[in-house]
């Protein structure tokens, strides 16, 4: 079964979506900064990825993205921005890059998290 890799820095946050992930049935991963992200996706068989753009170290959610899509290995792999950014810039700069769909984080919920999830992944 294909997993999810979540990208988030937030230590409450990042807990409480791989809870609610869990709960309905998926195989949640999380890495809490870019380095930590692609660490995993060389060792992971990923379905899904929530990426944050704002994020500790050198690697942000954008930076993570542009070399998701230019490895042929993990290019088709869906990617949902999870961001508190949600001006119009980021969120087109995002898509640009060839994000699926950007949700703001202060004004989700995380069912709608899982929602999304399902759309895009069948659980276990």
């Amino acid at each position: 079964m294909k997993s999810i890799l979540v990208v988030e820095d937030d230590r409450l946050l990042g807990r409480e979506i791989v809870e609610e992930l869990t709960q309905n049935g998926f195989a949640p991963v999380l890495a809490r900064d870019g380095a930590e992200a692609l660490a995993s996706l060389t060792t992971g068989n990923f379905g899904l990825i929530f990426l944050d753009i704002m994020l500790p170290g050198d690697l942000d959610g954008f930076e993570i993205l542009k070399r998701l899509k230019a490895d042929e290995k993990l290019e088709n792999i869906p990617v949902i921005i999870l961001s508190n950014l949600g001006q119009t810039q980021e969120i087109d700069r995002a898509m640009d890059l060839g994000a699926r769909d950007y949700v703001v984080k202060a004004t989700v919920d995380l069912d709608r998290l899982a929602e999304i999830a399902k759309k895009h992944l069948s659980p276990a």
